[in-house]
């Protein structure tokens, strides 16, 4: 089990590393521990901000997992006089009050607000070597009134309030990422599955309906809070004008027990707002159809087509100039620039053209890219003219 030690630590390291001065250093207690003098090394001192970390709530999950949620508390007391550390130090930058606020106060409680500002996941060994996959996510920092505390003089209370989500040999939801157009999505919520299309009959003599899976359909629901990434501007685009069919690549990503990209379209998006607060978009993503002709392209993207005289043959072999994601024969494959790509060729494959008597196999690529073959590529619909 990780313990409040080991995560005291954890802070303490994160916290120094954010902070940034060799000189002012974060040493965190678990529970409890002794006052820490500040240490001289020549003309040098190094002063210490202490802190006490401890355990508020807990409660662990009745599963066959060790897994649960922890809730703990930091809490440190920080002078608002800023330390002689070094003799380089001038009078302004020592100096305990500026434009009636603690400059020093503000610089120490700054650092820690901009290390807890985020929730993250991490994974952590406790002392047998068990592995966790640990998530932190922090409340606001609270100062207190400044008073007259012994050994630290004039000094603030400030606490952090943490929960902490820990898994054994597990996964935790901010291992799984989400891609929209090869940006990130922040995501409130995600839910993605894959609904069968049953086929049932009942035999003779039977009064059992028994079924097979004739096909399978993928979708995505996801929550995000609006802003102005691709996610974003591509779901108030659809809401507002409604152009159905447009093609994203979404990418998901399992932690590390695998990653795909499908190319994508938006089924539905909603946005929602209450009062002043951050709007948030709800937005479902089902796969496109192959009939790449029937797709809408973005600004940027490509639809590419390769001229063959008849459908005989079984692979198409293909570079590109530039690193980029195609889809092409219902697959979606990374394109490394100059590397060659190739993909299996079946009847499905190919598109008849009753005008020219040849047949087409069909690419959509992200970006414009002059792909090079043993047969005939031409661009069908060129970057935003979709």
């Amino acid at each position: 089990m990780i313990s409040v030690k080991q995560l005291a630590e954890y802070f303490e390291n994160g916290l120094n590393k954010t902070l940034g001065n060799p000189e002012i250093q974060f040493k965190i207690w678990a529970d409890a521990g002794e006052y820490k003098k500040p240490e001289r090394d020549g003309n040098v001192i190094t002063h210490y901000i202490l802190g006490n970390l401890r355990t508020s709530t807990s409660a662990n999950d009745a599963t066959d997992l060790v897994m649960g949620v922890n809730g703990l508390s930091l809490d440190f007391k920080i002078s608002v006089q800023a330390p002689k550390t070094n003799a380089t130090q001038t009078a302004a930058e020592l100096q305990k009050i500026q434009d009636g606020q603690y400059p020093y106060l503000a610089y120490i409680t700054n650092a820690i607000n901009s290390y807890f500002q985020k929730a993250w996941a991490d994974t952590l060994y406790d002392g047998s070597g068990a592995k966790y996959s640990v998530a932190f996510q922090a409340g606001t920092a609270v100062t207190g009134n400044a008073e007259i505390a012994a050994r630290y003089g004039q000094s603030v209370d400030f606490n952090v309030y943490i929960e902490v989500y820990f898994i054994q040999d597990g996964i935790n939801s901010k291992d799984v990422k989400i891609y929209f157009d090869g940006e990130s999505v922040p995501y409130k919520s995600l839910r993605f599955g894959r609904s069968p299309v049953l086929e049932q009959d009942v035999y003779a003599k039977s009064l059992v309906t028994k079924s097979i899976v004739t096909s399978t359909a993928f979708a995505i629901d996801i929550e995000f809070p609006a802003n102005f990434d691709a996610a974003t501007n591509s779901a108030i685009d659809y809401l507002l004008n409604g152009k159905p069919n447009v093609a994203h690549f979404v990418t998901l990503e399992f932690g590390n027990l695998g990653q795909k990209t499908y190319l994508m379209t938006l089924n539905t998006a909603q946005p929602a707002m209450v009062g002043i607060s951050v709007p948030g978009i709800s937005v479902s993503l089902i796969e496109v159809s192959d009939n790449v002709l029937t797709v809408s392209l973005l600004d940027g993207y490509q639809l590419g087509k390769f001229t063959f005289v008849d459908s005989a043959a079984t692979t198409l072999t293909f570079t590109a100039p530039a690193d980029c994601t195609a889809y092409i024969v219902g697959t979606v494959i990374n394109v490394s620039a100059g590397q060659p790509n190739t993909v299996e060729l079946d009847l499905s494959a190919f598109v008849y053209d009753e005008e020219s008597g040849n047949y087409g196999v069909y690419i959509i690529t992200d970006k414009a890219v002059d792909i090079s073959s043993d047969v005939a590529f031409s661009v069908v619909k060129g970057a935003g003219n979709g």
